[in-house]
């Protein structure tokens, strides 16, 4: 996903089906330092179940529309962690 269409991106938008985890949730994770993937997953519970939101590489088959890797990489751009 490009970084314009994650700017479009609604707080409310699920990553992560196994557990229901937004866009938002992640995003606020990462401003509280939780900056990496092994973090996130360990604050959020996300890519917790069946990995495939982690990254594209784990998402074999492209189930998912965005992946946290890519969102680590966008928050990082934007200067969104503190």
């Amino acid at each position: 996903m490009t970084i314009e269409e994650l700017e479009k991106l609604k707080s409310d938008y699920v990553v992560c089906e196994c557990y229901e985890v937004s866009f938002g949730d992640i995003i606020e994770a990462i401003e509280n330092g939780y900056d990496t993937i092994e973090a996130l997953i360990y604050e959020t519970k996300a890519s917790y179940g069946c990995e495939r939101c982690q990254s594209k590489t784990s998402d074999q088959n492209e189930d998912r529309e965005v992946h946290l890797d890519e969102i680590i990489a966008y928050a990082k751009s934007k200067e969104v962690m503190s």
